[in-house]
């Protein structure tokens, strides 16, 4: 058999969102508006609450990285929280954004995620 009579399969293309989050990022906030807003909600109730028990207990509560990296630098500053995770939430509509299918229902998981350590923070202050 040669080569050509072999029929090739046409190579499926991988369906991202890369592509309008770099070219069309108002699109893509427009398109995934209520799966970004689960996100941003679930990323601020985990920064209230942490920012609440990293005020309260310190710096040792904390095992999350950049946080307490950014917390080293800014000091004990709402900033430093804040700072950490729009970088969180942003890392993970970015990772959300490689899967088209999915992207939709990563981005809830994430900020699902999000409210759920903010309960569990709620719960370690009482």
């Amino acid at each position: 058999m040669s080569e050509a009579s072999v029929s090739r399969r046409p190579r499926r293309r991988f369906k991202t969102n890369l592509r309008l989050l770099v070219r069309r990022p108002i699109l893509l906030v427009r398109k995934y508006r209520w799966p970004l807003a689960v996100l941003v909600v679930g990323a601020t109730l985990d920064g209230i609450t942490t920012y609440i028990n990293l005020s309260r207990f310190g710096l040792e509560i904390e095992v999350h990285p950049v946080i307490r990296l950014f917390w080293q630098i800014f000091g004990t500053s709402a900033l430093a929280v804040g700072l950490a995770k729009v970088g969180q939430a942003a890392i993970a509509a970015f990772v959300a954004c490689f899967w088209r299918a999915w992207c939709g229902w990563l981005m809830l998981l994430a900020g699902a995620l999000y409210t759920l350590a903010a309960v569990s923070n709620h719960f370690l202050l009482l």
